[in-house]
């Protein structure tokens, strides 16, 4: 039987071959739900959680190919930035420099379960679609740490329960990482718990189906109109019924230190 620092060794592999291969042999994808706008109305709530940058120094926690990195910067913050991933990180120095911003990014290439950053560094950390490839019970403890007091920490996770997005997760195994969890309102709740306050929402809830239908389709018109439709819907329904949020597809997390 393995020990869990194995265990943890082994995820981490999968991880870091799994992103570098991705990012080495990005292409484009007509079908590609997220390059079309799948999740553009969690990603402006996002937005507007993580507010003003200007003189912050901010954590993006798990930088994937550094545009969210390169974003923070240009909004006026100073940026740290690390993957598992070398190949992300490559690709985000690369970024920066084109950008004439690389003075304002440090990157740097480690696991979320053991940051090498002081105590109490962040104003704010920041991730996407990313604590649920990890040990999340180790990595809230080291968000918590390096938080300054009064610090922030904004998430957009994806949620476990809804059984539609679970049998989508299996028609598409090669679309994510084996190792990789969605999130439980239950390991939400225990992540929220530990910070002075937080609260979390949910994000396409009906809005699921236009994805599905890109994907299954390639028409991005029916995709835009179905995406305004249902976002409408959902915007009532969650605001009547609170508790479907667990049958949401993403999360947004925010928490205060």
């Amino acid at each position: 039987m393995s020990s869990p620092a194995t265990s943890l060794e082994s995820r981490h592999e999968v991880e870091r071959r799994f992103h570098d291969e991705r990012m080495a042999g990005r292409q484009a994808d007509d079908r590609d739900f997220y390059a079309f706008g799948g999740m553009d109305l969690v990603l402006e709530a996002y937005r507007q959680a993580v507010g003003d940058l200007r003189g912050k120094t901010v954590l993006d926690f798990g930088c994937g190919d550094g545009a969210r990195s390169i974003d923070y910067a240009k909004r006026g913050a100073t940026v740290y930035a690390f993957d598992i991933s070398s190949e992300s990180v490559r690709t985000l120095v690369e970024a920066a420099e084109q950008a004439g911003i690389a003075d304002r990014i440090h990157p740097s290439v480690m696991p979320a379960e053991s940051l090498v950053y002081d105590n109490e560094t962040f104003d704010l950390v920041l991730g996407v679609a990313i604590l649920h490839h990890t040990d999340v019970a180790l990595v809230e403890r080291e968000i918590d740490r390096v938080l300054k007091p009064g610090g922030r920490a904004v998430f957009i996770e994806p949620l476990a329960h809804n059984p539609f997005l679970r049998l989508f997760r299996r028609l598409t195994p090669n679309r994510r990482t084996p190792t990789e969890q969605p999130m439980t309102v239950g390991q939400i709740r225990r992540f929220v718990g530990r910070f002075r306050q937080g609260r979390f929402r949910g994000f396409h809830l009906l809005s699921i189906v236009p994805p599905g239908i890109l994907w299954a389709t390639g028409n991005r018109t029916i995709f835009r109109r179905m995406m305004r439709v249902t976002q409408t819907i959902d915007r009532g329904l969650l605001a009547l019924m609170p508790p479907l949020r667990r049958y949401c597809w993403m999360a947004l997390i925010d928490v205060t230190k």
